[in-house]
């Protein structure tokens, strides 16, 4: 965790944060340190770090690598306060931010569209997997109709920050289960040889299980009902 103390020049930044992607690649980052009255956001010029201070060795699978996703150590490095963005929570208390985070949802499903155009073109006519070929088929346009109603709502606007939130939850639950089914009867029907034979198969496949886990299962479900509880849906 990156802590921000006070100081007569600014806020200076110790500990550490995981999970920083694109490591060599932004040349600035937003940081969330806790406060009292809710996290801040901070603006960070990464040149003010030095090399040792950020480490890919965190990062052991292979899935995703090209994000270069690091853990970033902060030993006193000073900000000033015109590196605040916003007020306390401002970040998280945005509909922007809540339907923003529809977007990795689409990836997921992008990720999964893949499988199963990569199952048409390979399968033959073994009718168990025929089966899960049409299985396959149908969560893809289950995958399309979802997003689609997300983007709709999304659009029409309107949203307070329950209302956002509630989408982009939703969506995010339904479309990680329906990953799940595509990633479950992909394996099934092609078993482990386009996993352990195709380098581009076995990188989507371990990618998509990776980033799915994005989205924080029960935790997230947990927040859906108290949401549907104070609020039901009209």
């Amino acid at each position: 965790m990156v802590r921000a103390e006070r100081t007569g020049h600014g806020l200076r930044l110790t500990g550490s944060k995981g999970f920083c992607t694109g490591a060599g690649i932004v040349d600035a980052a937003l940081v969330t340190v806790p406060a009292s009255d809710g996290p801040l956001l901070l603006l960070v010029d990464l040149a003010d770090l030095g090399e040792d201070q950020v480490s890919l060795d965190d990062w052991r699978t292979p899935a995703l690598a090209d994000t270069r996703t690091a853990t970033v150590t902060f030993d006193g490095l000073v900000v000033g306060e015109d590196a605040v963005l916003g007020g306390p929570g401002w970040y998280l208390d945005r509909p922007g931010f809540w339907l923003g985070a529809v977007g990795p949802a689409a990836c997921w499903a992008g990720a999964a569209q893949g499988l199963v155009d990569h199952a048409a073109d390979h399968l033959g006519d073994d009718p168990h997997r025929l089966a899960h070929l049409g299985a396959l088929t149908a969560a893809s346009w289950d995958l399309d109709a979802i997003l689609s109603a997300a983007g709709d709502a999304a659009d029409r606007g309107g949203h307070d920050v329950d209302g956002a939130r509630r989408l982009a939850l939703t969506v995010r639950h339904l479309v990680d289960d329906r990953c799940e089914d595509v990633q479950r009867r992909f394996e099934r029907a092609l078993g482990p040889r386009a996993l352990a034979g195709d380098a581009a198969v076995a990188e989507r496949h371990a990618a998509l299980t990776l980033y799915r886990r994005q989205c924080h299962a029960e935790a997230d479900l947990e927040a859906l009902g108290r949401i549907a509880r104070a609020r039901p849906a009209s």
